[in-house]
């Protein structure tokens, strides 16, 4: 049930169908369909060698690519707030697992009921559960560690039980009323364990990289800071090749079943009709700044940089779009195209892309923003990005140390010249680093650490033991 409003929407939704008939036109189906952990630069068409991703790739060649879109906190239960919202951290007040959002703030699920969509859900991560209020504005809401099969050798989170259930969804949907379903894999968030045959599938190939030690901990732990902890070792390997190919691996996984899906929604006459949007919450660092297979300590491109293709034949023009975007942009995207009209000045900070979509030329975005850090308040790190240069704000001095390797409080990258982010170049681009210093401080307004607004009238819900499990097995807690 919806945490804030029990009543029914059954006269507006026959209201809204019944305009929409009487045009003649039926609103979109959609599709939102998002893989945990993603990072852009290992698919194949952002250009990565690996062939790890054909289904995406095929996506992408048939819609819009947003080539440079920005998450808005690397992980999972802020990044989904922001894009569900259209609000930033600052928003909706969600910067840590199990935090509610805004009770005030509506979510992307209720703005479609009200539209008169059918909206599901299949989710395999459980900082997505409906214990911390994902499931607002859901029709239904499956977890799959709570309802797919417990057999032998299928993981109840793994990409082949989130296909089948969503499989299911689609089979048990009414045909009266369009869609909106979002499907989320948890794949390939580490542990790094694709099932066989994938499991060895880019092992000892010739992309392989140089034999490169992970550093591992004494302690039996979990750790990514300065290296893994003992528990966090597969096969008793410490080659960070090894773990590098189990995470493709787990991506191309994800993508056949991906496949498989589409393939379902085609049979059903739904594909080439639809709006398809495929996303992540964030990337992930595979050893980058001495931070190991984790995301959220800091605001580097590793964990930032998701893939975005928004796909919808006869509106979404096939090609490439290199401007910034952010995650906050999606919910505004999809309910414009689903008939929404948008107001200025209301409670969504993001734009929508629909006009890009269409190949018109709005003024962009200059600037994306986003925030890491697992610290107090004053900890958190802050970036501004134009897609060439990215700026960092480094309140806390251990921060300082790790990104910027000096005490300074801002810390400037040319992702032309370093895509690494290794470099400090803020004294040799005075302009540029101006340009992006005024535009974060315009974005953050007085207090450069806001905590978000009340959550008072949210009832908190207890966490369910299985929830509790799930979250234990992928180290959040």
């Amino acid at each position: 049930m919806n945490r804030r409003r029990s009543g029914s929407c059954a006269l507006l939704l026959a209201g809204l169908l019944a305009l929409a008939a009487a045009a003649g036109e039926r609103p979109p189906d959609v599709l939102l369909l998002t893989i945990d952990t993603l990072r852009a630069d290992h698919l194949s068409a952002w250009g990565y060698a690996r062939p790890t991703s054909p289904t995406l790739d095929r996506m992408a060649s048939e819609g819009t690519r947003f080539a440079f879109a920005q998450a808005q906190r690397p992980k999972t239960g802020p990044s989904f707030t922001s894009m569900f919202t259209g609000g930033y951290c600052s928003d909706h007040g969600v910067r840590r697992i199990g935090q509610p959002a805004a009770c005030s703030m509506r979510f992307l699920a209720e703005e479609m009921k009200q539209l008169g969509y059918q909206t599901h859900a299949v989710v395999a991560n459980a900082a997505l559960a409906r214990d911390f209020y994902f499931d607002q504005g859901f029709d239904t809401y499956i977890e799959t560690w709570e309802v797919a099969p417990r057999e032998p050798g299928l993981d109840p989170t793994g990409a082949e039980a989130v296909t089948d259930l969503a499989e299911a969804t689609v089979d048990r949907m009414s045909e009266d009323r369009p869609f909106f379903l979002w499907v989320h894999y948890v794949d390939p968030h580490e542990p790094y364990t694709p099932p066989a045959p994938f499991d060895d599938l880019f092992q000892g190939d010739e992309h392989s990289g140089a034999p490169v030690e992970v550093p591992v901990s004494r302690r039996n732990t979990r750790q990514s800071w300065n290296g893994i902890g003992r528990k966090q070792v597969i096969e008793g390997r410490t080659d960070l090749p090894f773990y590098v190919a189990r995470y493709d691996a787990e991506i191309r996984y994800v993508d056949g079943e991906i496949a498989r899906l589409l393939e379902a929604l085609r049979r059903r006459g739904f594909y080439d009709r639809m709006l398809t949007v495929m996303t992540s919450d964030h990337g992930e660092s595979l050893g980058e700044h001495n931070y190991w297979f984790d995301h959220g300590m800091f605001g580097f491109q590793t964990c930032l940089h998701v893939p975005l293709v928004v796909r919808f034949p006869g509106l979404a023009r096939a090609g490439v779009d290199a401007a910034p975007v952010e995650l906050v942009d999606l919910a505004p995207t999809i309910l414009e195209i689903a008939g929404k009209r948008l107001r200025e000045g209301g409670w969504m900070r993001g734009r929508s892309l629909l006009p890009r979509l269409r190949g018109e030329a709005p003024p962009a975005r200059p600037v994306a923003f986003a925030e890491a850090g697992y610290s107090s308040r004053d900890g958190w790190i802050r970036v501004a990005t134009d897609g060439r240069f990215t700026l960092h704000r480094l309140l806390d001095r251990a921060d300082r140390r790790r990104v910027a390797h000096a005490d300074v409080e801002y810390a400037l990258f040319d992702l032309a010249a370093d895509p690494g982010e290794t470099r400090d170049v803020a004294g040799l681009h005075a302009v540029d680093l101006a340009r992006l210093r005024a535009a974060l401080g315009a974005w953050e307004g007085d207090d450069p650490m806001p905590m978000g607004r009340d959550r008072s009238d949210c009832a908190d819900r207890a966490m369910e033991s299985d929830t509790e499990a799930q979250l234990r097995a992928l180290g959040y807690l």
